[in-house]
């Protein structure tokens, strides 16, 4: 028979934690099978992770998922697909969750009607593990919610895109004929910059590209091409002004000093901490040497 959630159906907190069967209680039961020693920091560092959820930053997301693709259209619609899939996710973890609620209801019942006392130990040990289960869905809808809510923010911040009328955004991605018209534009402009790379980094077209570019037609041949060697030659002269600034200020920062290797921690460590906050990456011809 289908119990009511009563109680346990209730609004979703921001986290949860299966502190029900706690760390100590694993400490305890794991006495005898194998000593487990943890100070205060580790204990405190384990509760503590029970309770989160890590969801992709908004960063990965925006440059390195949403931004792999090379065509603004690309990236609206690669954006469009991962609210797609988190959304099928938080609707089956909260599904998952509510199903869970369900099972600890109808075993704690059972538990309560239980007569045979190895039966009800086992029924235990079951609610205890559902326990576990409510927390991990739980983490898993935060998680899903929060990388949904990082996908709307990059959407919402692009240029092309009105907030005031989503129906844009959704015929412009449903749309076929553009569909098609965009990724005449994307294949060619992802072509060339795989070309690019190969010309960057062997001084050639590599024949996984070449062949690639030989099934397209000739004039998008031509375009693959140029756009290539323009955007392999606006790099190359790109980082040959910053290697420039880069030797300038390496030679500085060595000025005085006897031969020794180079402490590439400490600059490192300093670059993190300092350029890309204060300075961000300066240009060629303003470096800022450090101290």
């Amino acid at each position: 028979m289908k119990q009511t959630l009563s109680a346990e159906k209730s609004p979703l907190p921001r986290a949860f934690s299966s502190d029900n069967y706690s760390l100590s209680d694993i400490v305890e039961d794991l006495k005898d099978f194998d000593s487990w020693d943890l100070d205060d920091f580790d204990k405190q560092v384990i509760q503590w992770s029970d309770t989160q959820y890590f969801e992709q930053s908004e960063y990965q997301n925006k440059y390195f998922v949403i931004g792999s693709q090379v065509t603004p259209y690309r990236q609206l619609r690669q954006a469009c697909m991962e609210i797609q899939s988190r959304y099928n996710a938080l609707q089956k973890t909260t599904i998952q969750y509510k199903r869970c609620l369900n099972d600890i209801a109808r075993t704690r019942m059972e538990i309560e009607h239980e007569e045979d006392e190895w039966d009800r130990t086992d029924k235990s040990y079951e609610l205890e593990l559902l326990l576990i289960d409510k927390t991990i869905w739980a983490n898993k809808i935060n998680q899903s919610k929060q990388e949904l809510d990082g996908l709307m923010k990059i959407i919402k911040q692009r240029h092309d895109i009105d907030v005031n009328h989503p129906t844009e955004l959704m015929d412009r991605i449903s749309d076929h004929n553009i569909l098609e018209e965009e990724e005449h534009k994307y294949w060619i402009a992802r072509m060339a910059k795989q070309s690019a790379l190969d010309l960057l980094t062997s001084g050639r077209i590599q024949s996984g590209n070449l062949e690639s570019m030989l099934m397209m037609t000739p004039e998008d041949q031509v375009a693959v091409a140029d756009l290539a060697l323009t955007y392999s030659t606006a790099l190359n002269r790109c980082i040959g002004g910053i290697k420039e600034s880069a030797e300038n200020r390496v030679d500085k920062m060595l000025d005085g000093r006897p031969p020794q290797m180079f402490d590439t921690t400490g600059v490192l460590t300093d670059y993190a901490t300092n350029n890309i906050a204060d300075r961000s990456i300066q240009s060629a011809d303003k470096p800022q040497i450090a101290p």
